[in-house]
C-alpha cells in the first residue's frame, strides 16, 4: 500500500473540499480553491499537509509558521483545520500527520505548536492531548470578520 505525507498541489481541490466539508459540513462560506492552494504551497511559513494512499486524500492539515521576537530567533507554529476521513478514523492518520508536523518543527527550532479546536470536538480533543497538546494550559478566543 502506497502512503505518502506531502504538501497539498492545486490539483487536491476536490478531494480537500471533501476532507474539509467533514471538518465544517454546513459551512456555507467554504471556498476551496486551486489558486490559493498553489500560493499556500510557495509561502516557506505556511503548509497544507496531506496523507495521501493510493491517490485518495485521507487526512489532512494546515501548518502556520509565525515570527516572533520573544525567543530570540525562534518561531512558533500553528496547526488548523485537522481533519482525517471520517472512514478511515484511528487508523494513526493523524498521528503521522502530527509525527511530520512536530519533525519539521523540531528542524526549524520553533518554540511552541498551538492549535484551536472547535469546544464541541471532544473526540478530537482527546486525539490532541494522546500527542502532548496541552488543552487546560491556554483559553482560545477568536473573531470572526
Amino acid at each position: 500500500m502506497r502512503t505518502l505525507i506531502r504538501e497539498a498541489e492545486g490539483r487536491d481541490q476536490e478531494q480537500l473540499s471533501r476532507l474539509y466539508r467533514m471538518l465544517v459540513p454546513n459551512s456555507k462560506k467554504m471556498n476551496v480553491q486551486a489558486e490559493q492552494i498553489g500560493k499556500i504551497r510557495t509561502d516557506p511559513m505556511n503548509f497544507i499537509f496531506v496523507y495521501e494512499e493510493q491517490g485518495e486524500l485521507l487526512g489532512s492539515l494546515t501548518l502556520n509558521i509565525c515570527m516572533q521576537a520573544l525567543h530570540g530567533e525562534q518561531p512558533y507554529a500553528i496547526v488548523e483545520n485537522v481533519i482525517v476521513h471520517e472512514d478511515h478514523r484511528s487508523k494513526n492518520i493523524g498521528q503521522q500527520l502530527f509525527r511530520h508536523v512536530e519533525e519539521y518543527c523540531n528542524s526549524i527550532h520553533c518554540h511552541r505548536i498551538m492549535l484551536l479546536s472547535k469546544a464541541t470536538r471532544i473526540r478530537a480533543h482527546r486525539f490532541f492531548e494522546r500527542e502532548g497538546y496541552d488543552g487546560q494550559v491556554s483559553k482560545g478566543f477568536k473573531k470572526y470578520l
